[in-house]
């Protein structure tokens, strides 16, 4: 464990310990913390501990490791990253118009830099990682369970504050939800190996107002986007037209029955007295009409 690997978590150092107490003690840096180790298996710890200061709650942590002392006959020394580390979950969340793509950003760090040696813990965000999964997937049951929809707010809620993972010494929580296009993601709220057909992103929203200008359209755009997008099926279409004319023709009005029916009331006369009247006003208008009585 001597590689000194920026994706790892600590590695041990192959200074005499002394040397690293000293150089913990005289650095003003603190963005990695010391562990020792005796031969009796006894750790001792040089340090902070607990979670960063803007994280917005304290939570302490067990004193379980005393500090060194220069003489202390120490057998390991390992240094352990103590920086907040920020990553990325891609997951999916449920809406009515279909699935909403989301980056979860998420923070993480050492809280108990003991703890991480002791358990050999040296990939964290696979960890926090899969510990952010089972939690997603909990509370997406929670939320159905209570008749509730899980969005970014109830993701904000409930992982918003400082997640303890106890047994490895880890910490993470949830900062912001943001929009993603595409990539592989987390399904929250069905079976993955379902899927969805589409998903609810930007590139998607013009096809939606499409959709809904076709539905507001009626009937007719209905059909001629079906066969737009099946025209191998000319004929079904063209029955289903004939026998559903009702639909592709819409009724008239309450007024023109009315009126239909009004003028079928009138006698000779009135009907040519209104012929005439309807005769000026097309004229008026600048239309072409018949030089007779309508």
């Amino acid at each position: 464990m001597s590689d000194d690997s920026p994706e790892r978590l600590y590695f041990r150092t192959a200074k005499p310990s002394w040397r690293e107490i000293l150089r913990h003690r005289w650095s003003a840096v603190g963005d990695w913390s010391l562990v020792l180790r005796n031969s009796t298996g006894d750790y001792f710890f040089l340090g902070r501990r607990g979670d960063p200061e803007d994280t917005g709650a304290y939570m302490p942590v067990p004193d379980e490791a005393a500090a060194p002392g220069l003489g202390g006959g120490y057998t390991d020394a390992f240094r352990v990253d103590a920086t907040e580390h920020v990553d990325t979950r891609a997951v999916g969340l449920p809406t009515v118009y279909g699935t909403e793509s989301v980056d979860l950003w998420v923070t993480w760090w050492v809280h108990d830099p003991v703890r991480v040696v002791r358990t050999r813990t040296l990939h964290g965000w696979q960890v926090v990682r899969t510990r952010l999964t089972s939690a997603l997937h909990h509370l997406a049951e929670a939320q159905a369970a209570a008749g509730s929809g899980l969005g970014a707010p109830e993701i904000m809620q409930h992982l918003g504050v400082p997640q303890r993972l106890e047994d490895t010494g880890l910490s993470y929580r949830v900062f912001d939800v943001r929009l993603r296009e595409t990539g592989e993601e987390l399904l929250l709220g069905k079976d993955e190996s379902e899927g969805v057909r589409y998903s609810w992103t930007t590139s998607r929203r013009g096809e939606y107002e499409f959709c809904l200008q076709a539905l507001h359209a009626g009937p007719v755009s209905l059909a001629a986007l079906w066969l737009l997008r099946h025209p191998d099926q000319v004929r079904e279409v063209l029955e289903w037209a004939v026998d559903h004319q009702n639909l592709l023709s819409p009724p008239r009005s309450d007024w023109q029955e009315e009126l239909a029916v009004l003028l079928g009331t009138l006698t000779g006369q009135e009907r040519k007295e209104i012929s005439c009247l309807l005769r000026d006003r097309l004229s008026a208008l600048g239309r072409r009409v018949p030089g007779g009585a309508i």
